[in-house]
């Protein structure tokens, strides 16, 4: 007969799991997961906040591991939670809201995401280990950035690197801070300041495959604003060499990235087809809308030569989604492709669009900020 555990034991191994995945320690993480699924079973006796607790780092393990992304798992997480007990216990409580945050923000809701999250920042004062404050203020600085609020998610990133560095071991969060700052100066078109910033955070990102390849993406992507292709095109070949990265979703996204730059270059391209439509595969397997329509864009233009009608159906798809962001940039890829071809009047009106939709999203996004 199995022995039985206390809920206090058991909430104790919950604690060091989570501390490995706040520290992203995965391999022990998963260790501390196989261990304390089987004692979750032995629980000598029911506790609705050690059950709820449970279910919340176990989603939290799910998203470190991409499970959650890749549409490995089910996010079943709030099922098993008891909103009545959860909400009335401060740590819970963000932990729920920044988990169902996170969610959404992986979901493409980054709107919604916002929304979750400001409610979590209200529960942070129940929060007592800093690097779990610094990952929050992250995930805020990074939501904020996918909805073109920089002030904001500059703010929210300084914050996090000033708590990650009084911890030991966090230089890769600080160094995925750092990557979505000069992100932020690549789309304020400060390209001198964003190379620095790329560059030394590089110099720093050697032992870290998986950052290190992140770096080198946006550096393709920083290449791809300033239409610098072929320059786009060998950060996008380096970073799928490095580590894992070609087989996670960041990856699938290079794949396309680098597909389209190819394409863009070279219509004719045999290879840069075939990898658009191993990455439109990738994409559409996980339900990653936005890459979806990314990919259908590309093969639109580049391979069919543009069709209006197809590309107003997948725009409006991202429309549908709230996507203002993507909207706008590939309706400015559509307007430079239309120019491209001389055909000026429709060239005109897809640069009118991505201005229009650009616009927008800061209003909206201050909008975000005052709920």
């Amino acid at each position: 007969m199995a022995s039985s555990i206390s809920p206090e034991k058991l909430g104790a191994k919950i604690v060091e799991w989570y501390s490995c995945i706040v520290s992203r320690e995965v391999e022990q993480a998963e260790e501390y997961k196989q261990e304390i699924g089987q004692l979750v079973n032995q629980l000598e006796r029911s506790d609705e906040k050690v059950l709820s607790y449970y279910s919340l780092v176990l989603f939290r393990h799910q998203l470190l591991t991409e499970d959650v992304q890749q549409k490995r798992v089910e996010p079943t997480y709030l099922q098993a939670i008891n909103a009545e007990t959860t909400v009335y216990d401060g740590l819970l409580a963000f932990l729920y809201y920044f988990m169902s945050g996170q969610y959404e923000f992986y979901e493409g809701r980054y709107q919604s995401a916002l929304r979750l999250y400001k409610i979590a920042e209200q529960k942070i004062d129940h929060v007592h280990d800093q690097s779990e404050k610094a990952e929050f203020y992250f995930r805020l600085g990074e939501s904020y950035f996918r909805i073109d609020q920089y002030t904001f998610a500059v703010s929210y990133l300084e914050q996090a690197i000033d708590l990650f560095e009084e911890q030991q071991f966090y230089l890769e969060r600080i160094l995925n801070c750092r990557l979505l700052l000069a992100a932020i100066k690549t789309e304020l078109n400060l390209f001198d300041e964003a190379e620095k910033e790329y560059q030394s955070a590089l110099a720093d990102a050697t032992p870290y495959p998986t950052t290190h390849a992140l770096l080198l993406r946006a550096l393709g992507l920083n290449r791809v604003r300033q239409r610098k292709l072929y320059e786009a095109e060998m950060y996008f070949v380096e970073a799928l060499a490095t580590g894992e990265h070609a087989q996670s979703i960041a990856g699938m996204k290079t794949m396309a990235d680098l597909a389209n730059v190819r394409l863009r270059q070279n219509p004719n391209n045999e290879q840069a087809i075939a990898l658009l439509q191993e990455a439109k595969a990738g994409v559409t397997a996980i339900g990653n809308e936005e890459y979806i329509v990314r990919c259908a864009i590309t093969e639109t233009l580049y391979i069919n030569e543009g069709r209006d009608e197809r590309l107003t159906s997948e725009l409006q798809r991202l429309l549908e989604r709230e996507f203002y962001t993507e909207y706008s940039e590939l309706a400015e890829e559509i307007a430079e492709y239309y120019k491209q071809q001389s055909l000026f009047e429709k060239a005109f009106y897809y640069m009118k669009e991505a201005l229009h939709y650009r616009t927008n999203m800061k209003i909206l996004g201050s909008g975000a900020e005052q709920q």
